[in-house]
């Protein structure tokens, strides 16, 4: 009988065994999978010239590392003037050190961007690794600054980390317009979502038309969109708190997701779901401090409803997130999706 026991145990450990060595090889496989991002922190080359004896000199030597964050070439002295007195202000200055304390290095950063880039070549094998690039833009006008704070195209990258400090930057000359509501959306966390839904707009799917720049969209298209990019970003950045995907507080989460009955009823009693005037529902899917005409909310709610309806048509149909994105019919998604906010 011992023998027998003993026979057993060593071959539950053995077995065992070679299921962590199974484990590891598919883990080791994985992970070569994985290519490793790196981020060139432009900002600290550019303002490292002032430590330079000779900031011309220094700059044309680093132009062509950095050559696409350059408007243009520094041949034209002009642009090399702007840039000088860019790099020599001393309210930049001072911006450029906060941001050096924020964030001095952005290994968490890009290890979250090498696994979502990892998550989105599952989705399509012809995805780009472009060079990232963090920098920081100044005295920019907020709202351009802010629609431009990710930009993505296949070649490069840039993120503006001085937008994603935004709260050690409020009282700063530069960026003291940028309101209140936008910096719930300007955090750490804020920045990888932003990148995996910028990039998954303008590399991933770049080739289907967005409908919030078509002017006989209806509501329901506009929010289905969304909820697609929601989607998508929440399944590519699995670990990714929720709020920050949405771009809301904890409370403010809480709010729409204690309301969306409430929501969800204020749309259809309106006719709101199929209306093609812009006007009459904008204020359901626009940036905000709060939802017009409905105490207490968070702006955006129309797009939270649309994440709830693609969350639920997935859950009803077994696709991928390519053929979700594929399917254009927003009536169909909300048709086989059998959405139904519990009250």
């Amino acid at each position: 009988m011992r023998v027998k026991e003993l026979l057993k145990y060593f071959y539950e450990k053995k077995f065992f065994f070679f299921v962590l060595i199974f484990f590891f090889f598919v883990s080791c496989k994985e992970n070569k999978e994985i290519e490793n991002v790196h981020i060139q922190r432009f900002e600290q080359a550019l303002f490292s010239a002032n430590k330079s004896k000779d900031i011309d000199k220094y700059l044309f030597g680093i132009e062509k590392e950095y050559e696409s964050m350059f408007a243009t070439s520094l041949e034209n002295k002009e642009y090399l003037d702007v840039v000088k007195e860019f790099i020599k202000d001393k309210e930049m200055n001072t911006a450029y050190n906060i941001v050096k304390i924020q964030y001095p290095d952005l290994s968490q950063l890009e290890e979250e961007l090498s696994f979502a880039l990892y998550e989105i070549k599952k989705i399509k094998k012809d995805t780009l690794n472009s060079q990232i690039y963090t920098l920081i833009v100044g005295p920019a006008e907020y709202s351009q600054a802010f629609q431009n704070r990710i930009l993505v195209y296949p070649e490069f990258s840039s993120i503006s980390l001085d937008l994603y400090s935004i709260e050690k930057l409020s009282n700063h000359p530069y960026y003291k317009t940028i309101p209140q509501y936008l910096h719930t959306s300007l955090g750490k966390e804020n920045i990888a979502p932003h990148y995996v839904n910028t990039y998954l707009k303008e590399i991933t799917f770049r080739n289907i038309p967005l409908q919030s720049q078509n002017p006989e969209a209806t509501l329901l298209d506009c929010i289905i969109e969304e909820g697609k990019y929601i989607y998508a970003t929440q399944s590519i950045l699995k670990n990714k708190p929720f709020n920050y995907i949405m771009e809301y507080t904890k409370e403010q989460l809480e709010w729409v997701e204690k309301n969306e009955a409430n929501i969800w009823a204020y749309i259809i009693e309106n006719q709101l779901l199929y209306n093609k005037d812009r006007t009459k529902y904008f204020h359901l899917i626009a940036p905000g401090p709060s939802t017009k005409n409905i105490a207490n909310s968070p702006a955006r709610i129309g797009n939270y409803i649309g994440y709830k309806i693609v969350e639920s048509y997935m859950k009803e149909n077994e696709i991928g997130i390519d053929s979700l994105f594929n399917t254009l019919d927003s009536k169909l998604i909300l048709q086989q999706s059998k959405y139904k906010p519990k009250k």
